[in-house]
């Protein structure tokens, strides 16, 4: 039986990778979705000015972190 390294197998750089991207887009997925919420929230209350500002903020967020997975997705 021939010894082979776990890395010979799985390439790890690349795990790690896709580990430290799945971990940056659930923490920011997330904070910029109720960023949004309360955004809306605002300009229901009668802040106009912070609510869209909170708005556009989380949408922006949002529409950066699709552009650069669909960016990743079509450059490998």
């Amino acid at each position: 039986m021939t010894p082979y390294a776990f890395s010979d197998y799985l390439p790890l750089s690349d795990l790690a990778k896709i580990l430290a991207v799945t971990i940056v887009v659930a923490l920011m997925a997330p904070a910029a979705v109720s960023l949004g919420i309360v955004g809306l929230d605002r300009r229901h209350a009668g802040h106009a000015g912070v609510g869209t500002t909170f708005l556009v903020v989380g949408v922006g967020t949002l529409a950066v972190l699709v552009g650069i997975g669909l960016y990743a997705l079509v450059h490998k």
